[in-house]
């Protein structure tokens, strides 16, 4: 699962997520997860509010539940794709179907998680799962082990800016790490930084990098309250101006493969090109984002954001992308099977896709 990460001008905060106002014409969604059978997939909202395409089995959801929340961040299905688990930005974790519950960032530490979870990754028997926070903090559950954390090494995660337009004279600040991916046998994991970064752990294998590819370069600039430690990024090629919003890796575990904002794909390792939205010619409406009280030395970038996330099919041989207003688009071997502006409903926001 990739996560779009705090779209709110830079402050690393569960409780500002969880108030957020994020507008598309649909209200945009924030999730996706494919079946094992890739003939399928489901996509969720900030509001835990559940959607199934093609042979995936709707299981289940929060507004079902009568749980009101606005701060999911991510959707995970098991092994079998008979169930899934919802993760919130406070570490708070909803499973469903045969989906088991094996614990939460707050169940353990009795708070919501210090800084707001952007991902959650299962282990391949589904028996576990690990969270992920802003700050490159890793939570290990059930089987899951853990391998190591930014924090563990002594890495500050970075928080980028990013000029999003020269009419809104705006830039939107991505903080910190904005997804976990598994190696295939659940001995490792990447985390992956809105810079492009990559960080291993475990036998999780480095394939490159954005800043390694494109001859970017991090600077420090001067932090503001409530960011994880303010940076920019500074380098040639249009690409250090777009962040990094998903990540998914090869079936071998010998590559992966990054998504940025704009849907431009960048494959590393064993990873294949299949296209991208704009190689396709496709223009996704940008979400405008309100509701946010960053430090007043940090502006609201309007617009914020469009792509969601990246998930690859079963085989490798295709990836879907997703948008925040729920617009699915099938690349390679990936087949289309219905997206959330074909359905005849109003949603709280897709944020990323597994």
């Amino acid at each position: 699962m990739a996560v779009l990460p705090f779209i709110n001008g830079g402050t690393a905060s569960a409780a500002n997520l969880a108030t957020a106002n994020v507008t598309t014409p649909y209200l945009a969604s924030v999730a996706m997860t494919a079946t094992p059978t890739g003939h399928g997939y489901w996509l969720v909202g900030l509001d835990g509010g559940v959607f199934s395409f093609g042979d995936a089995r709707y299981l289940g959801s929060l507004p079902g539940l009568r749980v009101a929340v606005k701060n999911i961040v991510g959707i995970d299905a098991t092994p079998d794709g008979q169930g899934y688990w919802l993760v919130g930005a406070d570490g708070g974790v909803f499973a469903f179907g045969d989906a088991a519950f094996y614990g939460s960032v707050p169940g353990v530490l009795g708070r919501p998680a210090p800084n707001a979870i952007t991902g959650l990754a299962e282990t391949p028997d589904g028996h576990g799962y690990w969270l992920v926070g802003a700050d490159g903090g890793v939570f290990s559950f059930g089987d899951a082990q853990f391998y190591g954390s930014l924090p563990g090494i002594g890495i500050q995660p970075t928080s980028v800016r990013f000029t999003q337009s020269d009419q809104f004279n705006a830039f939107v600040a991505y903080s910190g790490v904005v997804s976990i991916q598994p190696t295939p046998d659940g001995h490792g994991y990447w985390l992956v930084g809105p810079d492009g970064s990559v960080f291993t752990f475990g036998d999780a294998g480095f394939y490159g990098s954005l800043p390694g590819a494109l001859g970017t370069r991090i600077v420090p600039s001067t932090p503001h309250a409530g960011t994880l430690g303010a940076r920019a990024v500074v380098g040639t090629g249009h690409a250090a101006a777009v962040p990094i919003i998903g990540f998914a890796a090869t079936a071998d575990g010998h590559g992966y493969s990054m998504v940025a904002d704009d849907g431009t794909v960048y494959p590393f390792g064993d990873a294949r090109f299949f296209g991208s939205l704009a190689s396709a010619g496709v223009q996704v409406p940008p979400v405008r984002v309100t509701g946010f009280t960053p430090p007043s030395t940090v502006q609201l970038a309007l617009p914020l954001a469009t792509v969601a996330g990246i998930t690859r099919t079963p085989d490798g041989n295709g990836y879907w992308i997703v948008s925040l207003d729920g617009g699915v688009f099938s690349f390679g071997d990936a087949q289309f099977f219905g997206s959330i502006p074909g359905v005849p409903t109003t949603i709280q926001s897709v944020v990323g896709i597994r």
